[in-house]
């Protein structure tokens, strides 16, 4: 038997099957209403556009084919259409509508088969001003890959947390008083703070709950991170390091120099390193149990962050437009001095790609400053930043997506790279 005889048996048992459902409503003896008469076999929906990208308030049509079994079109479909993200992106008969930033699929549905397409939605273009409800000094922000959820972390216990890529922040009890310098989240719900008297405090359930967990420190801690969800590290004041191989339950306490620390990054559970006062830059190949010291100093300015994305790739901010870099000779990876201009103190880094990276901090005339590079350090362009506030951290999700925090309560945002 054909495929064409086939189909012939199929279009007829179909058309069969409407017209008995047509003589049962003729034949009922009431008014008869328009049967819903279901669609032949499909073997495929294909909607179109399969992405776009839309800013919030925007609206696009979507399109959608259904396909018979014979890849012929298939006219007069219901589609049933549906968002994986009603705060990103809705939708009725295929027209979607903007309604917040992030990335949501968009289904169409018909015949037991589906098509997606994804919708990127942004707010506006370059960095701009999010309302953080708190006068207080931020001084860290850590975001979840699906740029809506985050939280922000400063002065005296202050912990605000956004569920909606920034739009809106809310206050969150972390149950401690002192002054909390960083944030970082281990998986959607579990996540770490770090900050003044050694203070060290834990969430399991997104921040709904902060609970205070034992570090046996004393120092003021300035940075965390974590490689999974068992190995971590702090470091702060006085050189100390804090690292936990069980989930944060023990941290064992270590001072490989008595330079304050202002940063640490690892790149897997094992290469690391930490910089702070002094150009001090220190390293580590296994696991933080032991470090060395970078020598000779590549500066000595003070150094206040630094991002590692590899092995061999890593880079380090700090006053007077230091940002050093490191580079990979014949048989090992060296620091080497770069600067982004002497007129900006840099206190974040972070670098979304290889080549696209971004620093904050302040300029000589004490306005908020934001720098991108698009060459992996080698050269820095200023952004407009959008703040009269210093900027104390910046977190980038993608090379589109970012948000920094700063003195006052400031956090700015942008999704388009800082471009504008």
């Amino acid at each position: 038997m054909t495929l064409e005889s086939v189909s012939r048996k199929r279009s007829a048992a179909w058309f069969a099957s409407s017209v008995a459902a047509l003589l049962a409503v003729a034949g009922c003896g009431k008014s008869p209403t328009a049967p819903v008469i279901p669609p032949p076999p499909l073997s495929a929906v294909i909607v179109t556009p399969a992405v776009d990208t839309l800013q919030v308030g925007q609206n696009l049509q979507l399109g959608a084919t259904a396909l018979d079994t014979l890849g012929a079109v298939v006219g007069g479909v219901r589609f049933n259409w549906s968002t994986s993200d009603a705060g990103v992106a809705t939708v009725i008969g295929g027209r979607v509508s903007a309604v917040g930033e992030g990335t949501a699929l968009v289904v169409a549905e018909a015949g037991g088969k589906r098509d997606t397409a994804a919708i990127t939605v942004f707010a506006q273009r370059g960095w701009f001003t999010q309302t953080s409800n708190t006068s207080v000094a931020l001084h860290g922000v850590f975001f979840q890959s699906n740029g809506r959820d985050g939280w922000a972390v400063g002065d005296g216990g202050r912990v605000l947390s956004t569920s909606d890529a920034g739009a809106t922040w809310t206050a969150q009890v972390s149950n401690t008083g002192f002054n909390l310098n960083a944030v970082w989240f281990t998986s959607a719900l579990e996540g770490w703070a770090g900050g003044a008297n050694g203070t060290l405090i834990h969430t399991v359930n997104g921040g709904s709950a902060w609970a205070v967990v034992p570090s046996g420190a004393s120092e003021v801690l300035e940075a965390i991170t974590f490689a999974t969800p068992d190995t971590g590290w702090a470091v702060g004041s006085a050189g100390v390091t804090l690292r936990t191989f069980d989930h944060g339950a023990t941290w064992q306490k270590q001072y490989p120099t008595a330079s304050t620390l202002r940063g640490v990054s690892f790149a897997g559970t094992r290469d690391g390193w930490a910089v702070g006062d002094g150009g001090v830059i220190v390293g580590t190949h296994d696991r933080g149990v032991t470090w060395f010291v970078v020598q000779p100093a590549v500066t000595a300015q003070p150094l206040r962050d630094v991002f590692r994305r590899s092995e061999a790739e890593a880079w380090a901010v700090g006053t007077a437009g230091v940002a050093p870099r490191t580079v990979t000779t014949v048989d090992s990876t060296a620091w080497q001095l770069g600067n982004a201009g002497a007129s900006f103190t840099l206190q974040g880094v972070s670098f979304p790609g290889g080549l696209i990276g971004y620093a904050v901090g302040f300029n000589s005339g004490g306005s908020a400053a934001a720098l991108r590079t698009d060459d992996g350090g080698s050269t820095w362009q200023a952004q407009t930043a959008n703040s009269s506030f210093h900027l104390n951290h910046v977190f980038f999700v993608d090379a589109q997506h970012g948000w920094a925090v700063g003195e006052s309560g400031a956090i700015v945002h942008t999704s388009s790279g800082g471009l504008p």
